[in-house]
């Protein structure tokens, strides 16, 4: 689940492994094929080549376990390993010297072997996640089913392509409990921003929506632009209206490291503020994050006890893993949110939470994992 790839490696099991291999090498969505061997079967499809290697089922656990997780974590396993006198290869575990291997048909079974629990593949990253292991304290990993709403979605009140109507039932669909409409607010005019009085009547819409359907809670909110100077784009007053405030930076990147992170500082310490959206910034291959002292945010959201989004649309995945387990660290509660701008994306919940996942963490951080009857307290309480 790492946010970007370079090339793919499947591995499968088969019990008639040439036929497998025919197939993949003739699917339709083999463009090229590079290398045709009754195991081994190299193509490219989209541009992106594809290996796969094939093995009998009983040997399918240490050659999963080979193509997966980092490079690290993988070179201190097999130190262990060593040291229990026992040498890992794709091919299963060997007493050191025989040269012997057993195939492992699992991965549970290989880092039993090893004495350790299974270590989730997001955290294998030598990161800590074996000395957790040996203590008995790796996470319990969010997943996507604990996620109850979305707290960060568009309409075609801004820049969305769904209705309120169509988001609300495709979130349904979903098995959500609420969700929250967070169209763009006024000065972000290439996103067709509301003016207050468009907010105010797109409040009155999602109050008859949310009346309309008994299956979930619809609330407004806004993504208020957190301005050049820290101030935000509505005034307090009407920011009070609403039921959930999301503050974020859509314009003016280069002012630098600084200006940044006061501007941002002063958006969090609004009361009307509950989540930083997307926080460094970032579009995956497309535009670096902006100068930003992401240690300072942190520390500052936990004074003012402001969540910080983990944005869950591929192109964004912000805050980054790395940040977000720094947060969590700190005390700093998140949010995951798709940031979608049509029905389909709300099902793009899914890469936040393997990204959060990848961060270490559990569903009791997560607020909008809250189920809706202590969500709607949160909501009423004081920041």
């Amino acid at each position: 689940m790492k946010e970007t790839v370079g090339d793919l490696d499947v591995v499968a099991a088969s019990s008639d492994p040439a036929s497998l291999a025919d197939a993949f090498a003739d699917a339709p969505f083999a463009d090229e094929v590079l290398a045709h061997g009754p195991k081994k079967v190299y193509i490219v499809t989209g541009g992106v080549e594809v290996d796969l290697r094939i093995v009998a089922p009983e040997a399918y656990g240490s050659l999963l376990h080979h193509f997966t997780g980092g490079q690290a974590h993988n070179i201190v396993l097999r130190e262990r390993a060593v040291k229990m006198g026992i040498n890992i290869s794709e091919y299963g575990l060997a007493r050191v010297g025989t040269g012997e291997y057993e195939p492992v048909a699992t991965e549970e079974e290989l880092y039993s072997r090893l004495d350790l629990p299974l270590i989730p593949p997001e955290l294998r990253e030598d990161a800590g996640e074996i000395e957790a292991g040996e203590r008995g304290e790796l996470p319990d990993l969010i997943e996507t089913e604990d996620v109850r709403g979305d707290l960060h979605v568009h309409t075609n009140y801004s820049d969305g392509k769904g209705t309120i109507e169509s988001m609300a039932e495709a979130a349904i669909d979903l098995g959500y409990e609420y969700l929250i409409f967070c169209d763009h607010s006024q000065s972000l005019r290439v996103a067709n921003g509301l003016s207050p009085g468009r907010l105010k009547e797109k409040l009155e819409a999602v109050r008859r929506a949310d009346d309309k359907y008994g299956e979930i809670r619809l609330l407004c909110g806004s993504e208020v632009d957190i301005l050049k100077d820290g101030t935000l784009d509505y005034e307090d007053d009407l920011l009070a209206e609403l039921d959930f405030v999301v503050a974020s930076v859509h314009t003016s990147f280069r002012v630098g490291e600084s200006a940044m992170t006061d501007r941002i500082v002063r958006a969090m310490n609004n009361p009307h503020v509950r989540v930083i959206g997307h926080p460094t910034g970032r579009i995956l291959n497309r535009r670096e994050p902006y100068e930003v002292d992401v240690s300072r945010l942190i520390r500052e959201a936990a004074a003012a006890n402001t969540a910080l989004e983990l944005n869950a649309y591929p192109d964004r995945l912000d805050l980054a893993a790395p940040y977000v387990r720094e947060a969590m660290a700190a005390g700093v509660n998140i949010t995951i949110d798709t940031d979608a701008h049509d029905e389909g994306a709300l099902s793009l919940m899914k890469y936040g939470v393997s990204q959060a996942r990848r961060a270490w963490v559990e569903k009791n951080r997560v607020i909008n994992c809250l189920p809706w009857e202590e969500f709607e307290k949160y909501l009423k309480g004081d920041k």
